[in-house]
């Protein structure tokens, strides 16, 4: 099966709907090959994706109008980049047999692809039948050798025989399992350890799972890069950089996509040997709790809970400086020095020692408009807007500040707003014990809101998406967000409809020279149409004793 397994190939393997995976199968990856898509069921996975807000939305008549209801022609020329061959309907035929489990992985080059997958018996010689049909009629000759290895079949394909661009790969089937890869050695592995052992199909719910050994690959790309700084001494050492910033610590990244009946839950993991260096210092994984201010309304689109370290992040600064880049490290240093004279401030002690770890944010729409505010909790409110007001009012900077800043006071307090041609404009200021940063109405809201004598916010406390934020979120989560998705999809159209986005997207789909037609914004469905289809989603981080997770679950 698969007797031609190219890179176009893989890349229309990859795009049906595949599914998650069985630890059996997952064994038998060999040590090279660790970066791997599995799908746990493709019949189940596609069935199930019908079900989900996307597949509802895709099959919907009035999108469809909308992207020009492509045809299968259409989508064949664009998978076979022009018309199919005969050998392409062959292995289209032949992938309509991977009904159960499949696991494609690659070597750490993507040159060498290896397929396990759950195949019957029938289908397997069935698709040996077509090989043979199809090394009769193809314009690239390919020979087919069988050979034995503890009584199990291995075929091997040969293409290019006797020439310099000669490859070779081979496959077997044992148990209702097929394997396939360029590696001899690596298939009669595999037939010796499904001898022994009985394959588990994957059941529940139709999973897809992603896998990248990314330290693998952090250390390839540093090794080549090392190879540069021997023929260039004066390049930056990427090994010492990549350190610093906590990079090299990063070990593995993982992704499992979960396809339920009324849900789809994503659950990342990133597996870091240190959370306390380089990039990683600006997390703060402490738990996060729900703020009980007055100021955030029950008509809520979207909130957003968690914890960042500036303060600890801006110190981190230096050390990778000094240790990746110590010549620029005095640059940084004067630079710094200068800023802050002219500022009249220290921007550490002043400013970011100021700064909580804590913040909130909460976005309003109502039709086709946003107002979202962030609101970072302060250590001493007073003490930075002191900062804040004596840098802004610095000789020094008050030509800058004149251009870019509209000053305005609003019930006692001052809102910053920037100065520019875009209707969304930002805004920042200081209330009660928060830096404010969105919109300026939502800043005066916000002020609004503090300087009344609001009681407790319980209408806050009952609203849905807080509800949904208290039972899917867990106590140690550092950061999580609940979407509701129907009262944003006003405003996601109105952004992707603006005729900027609109024409620049026009221009590049005509580069690209696909056959499909490009959207045509003029049949784009109503924003309330498209809402119909979705509902909330929830996120949340966590830290563990590997690394980070991150689970989102949306919601149909």
């Amino acid at each position: 099966m698969f007797a031609k397994l190219s890179l176009r190939s893989i890349s229309l393997l990859l795009s049906i709907p595949l599914a998650a995976t069985a630890i059996e199968r997952t064994a038998l990856l060999p040590p090279k090959a660790q970066a791997y898509v599995r799908i746990s069921n493709t019949t189940n996975f596609w069935t199930q994706l019908k079900q989900s807000s996307l597949g509802k939305l895709w099959i919907d008549p009035q999108f469809q109008d909308f992207i020009g209801n492509p045809d299968s022609d259409t989508w064949q020329e664009f998978f076979f980049e022009g018309d199919s061959t005969v050998e392409d309907e062959v292995f289209v035929e032949q992938l309509k047999m991977l009904k159960g489990e499949v696991i494609l992985a690659f070597d750490s080059e993507m040159e060498n692809p290896y397929i396990i997958a759950a195949m019957s018996e029938a289908d397997f010689a069935r698709s040996l039948e077509m090989d043979v049909k199809l090394r009769e009629i193809t314009e690239d000759p390919f020979e087919i050798v069988k050979s034995t290895f503890q009584d199990v079949e291995i075929i091997q394909y040969i293409e290019d025989g006797g020439t310099k661009d000669e490859e070779t790969s081979w496959q077997a089937h044992l148990k209702g399992t097929l394997v396939l890869g360029y590696s001899k050695e690596w298939v009669e592995k595999c037939i010796v350890q499904l001898k022994k052992d009985d394959v588990k199909e994957p059941k529940g719910n139709p999973t897809c799972n992603l896998n990248l050994p990314l330290a693998h690959l952090i250390h390839e790309f540093v090794e080549d890069e090392n190879k540069n700084l021997a023929d260039n001494p004066g390049t930056m050492d990427s090994e010492l950089l990549f350190d610093a910033l906590g990079i090299m610590g990063i070990e593995n990244y993982s992704l499992k996509l979960e396809l339920k009946a009324d849900e789809l839950v994503a659950d990342s993991r990133l597996r870091v040997s240190d959370l306390t260096k380089g990039i990683f210092t600006i997390l703060d994984t402490q738990p996060s709790e729900l703020p009980t201010v007055t100021f955030i309304p029950s008509t809520i689109a979207s909130i957003e809970v968690g914890r960042f370290n500036l303060l600890r992040f801006w110190q981190e600064i230096p050390n990778v400086l000094a240790t990746a880049m110590p010549a620029v490290k005095p640059q940084f240093d004067m630079i710094l020095a200068m800023i802050q004279q002219q500022a009249g401030i220290d921007f550490e002690q002043d400013l970011l020692a100021n700064l909580s770890t804590k913040y909130v944010s909460f976005a309003v729409a109502e039709a086709d408009q946003q107002v979202s505010v962030v609101a970072i909790e302060l250590k001493d409110a007073m003490a930075f807007k002191t900062g804040l007001e004596t840098a802004l009012a610095a000789p020094a900077l008050q030509p800058q500040v004149a251009v870019g800043l509209e000053i305005i006071e609003f019930l006692d307090h001052t809102i910053y707003t920037l100065k520019n041609d875009d209707p969304d404009t930002m805004a920042f200021g200081i209330s009660g014990d928060y830096l404010l940063y969105g919109q300026p109405d939502g800043l005066r809201q916000v002020i609004r809101s503090q300087s009344s004598d609001a009681a407790a916010n319980d209408a806050f406390e009952r609203s849905p998406l807080v509800k949904g934020l208290r039972e899917h979120v867990p106590a140690r989560a550092f950061g999580y967000s609940a979407i509701d998705w129907k009262k944003n999809m006003a405003v996601i159209v109105r952004e992707l409809s603006k005729p900027e986005y609109v024409t620049l997207m026009q221009r590049n789909w005509a580069k690209s020279g696909s056959p499909l037609p490009p959207p045509d914004f003029n049949k784009l469905p109503p924003a309330d149409h498209i809402a119909s289809f979705f509902n909330v989603s929830y996120q949340y981080a966590e830290a563990t004793n590997e690394g980070l997770h991150q689970r989102i679950t949306l919601k149909y």
